[in-house]
């Protein structure tokens, strides 16, 4: 297997993940692209217009990236360790059968005692809550696809997972290669640049990704005037949706400024409040009176604000 070299973040790295689907991507497909994945390519409509020229490719920077991309190595050469593997750093690899599907593998593992020819080797960074939370007994399915992404590029029988939790756990999952789910993978992939060639737009979705590439980029101007649209058949359930939805959020609102107020109340000046089951936080973003406005803003300074989150206690 030949891989090709490239930087993280550098033009030729854009260059070669405008052209396919990458393995962070390939979620989005299926619609399981989590909301709290770095960059805003999480609906396939936003991929759509991302991977159609329409808008800028996704943002991945920010700081649990940067950490994680640092921690990389030494996470890897701690799972080759335990598990008596030889491992080399991966590169950018292409599927020889599906055109448009590509990924940038953390590393290859060379030899492993049991199992034949070389696997490839995903390496995550997690908190202990969120892996608790959204792991269980294995990755979450957005990651498990990744994983059979990279097998269909690579051409890999096996791999494997290696999660670092909380810092101090390491957990590795293997995993065989799944020809089933990389059919799956290969014709969506190939129906997606086939969209995109015909110029089928697929429909929006209610996502963060998705109103972040129509305020951003497709529309990124409003102008001062007024269109007919009394032939438009999507008009009035359109604008019926937003009526019911403003209404609906006006009233979750008032719900939830209700309950804000009462644990206000109940925590008595205190930021943390546990028991019965719950525990509930405050989270408070300091005042910033010399703050430079933000585009669209008159005035830059910032007042205090608290915003209240409750869960159930882990057991």
């Amino acid at each position: 297997m030949r891989f090709t070299r490239v930087e993280h973040d550098s033009d030729e790295w854009h260059a070669l993940r405008s052209r396919h689907i990458g393995g962070s991507e390939v979620a989005a497909l299926f619609d399981l692209a989590p909301e709290d994945t770095p960059g805003y390519a999480r609906s396939r409509f936003a991929l759509w217009h991302i991977k159609a020229g329409n808008a800028p490719p996704a943002l991945v920077d920010n700081p649990r990236v940067s950490w994680g991309l640092r921690l990389e190595a030494v996470i890897a050469e701690a799972a080759a360790m335990e598990n008596h593997w030889s491992v080399q750093k991966g590169g950018y690899v292409s599927d020889i059968h599906c055109e448009g599907l590509g990924c940038t593998l953390d590393f290859v593992i060379d030899y492993d005692p049991a199992e034949k020819g070389p696997g490839a080797l995903e390496i995550k960074n997690v908190d202990w809550l969120v892996h608790k939370r959204s792991w269980d007994t294995e990755p979450p399915p957005h990651i498990l696809l990744q994983h059979q992404h990279q097998l269909a590029a690579t051409g890999y029988s096996w791999g494997a997972v290696c999660c670092l939790v909380g810092g101090n756990d390491l957990r590795v999952y293997r995993y065989k290669r799944n020809d089933k789910i990389i059919d799956g993978i290969r014709k969506r992939v190939a129906e997606f640049w086939r969209s995109i060639d015909e110029g089928r737009e697929p429909p929006v979705d209610g996502s963060e990704s998705a109103s972040t590439v129509l305020i951003r980029s497709l529309y990124p101007a409003v102008a001062d005037d007024a269109i007919d649209m009394r032939e438009n058949n999507e008009w009035a359930e359109a604008a019926h949706g937003l009526y019911m939805a403003a209404a609906e959020r006006k009233s979750a609102n008032a719900a939830y400024e209700l309950a804000k107020n009462r644990m206000i109340v109940l925590l008595d000046g205190h930021k943390r409040g546990w028991g019965n089951g719950w525990v509930v936080n405050t989270a408070i973003t300091p005042a910033n009176p010399g703050r430079e406005p933000k585009p669209g803003e008159l005035i830059g300074k910032r007042a205090e604000s608290r915003s209240y989150t409750a869960r159930e206690m882990e057991t």
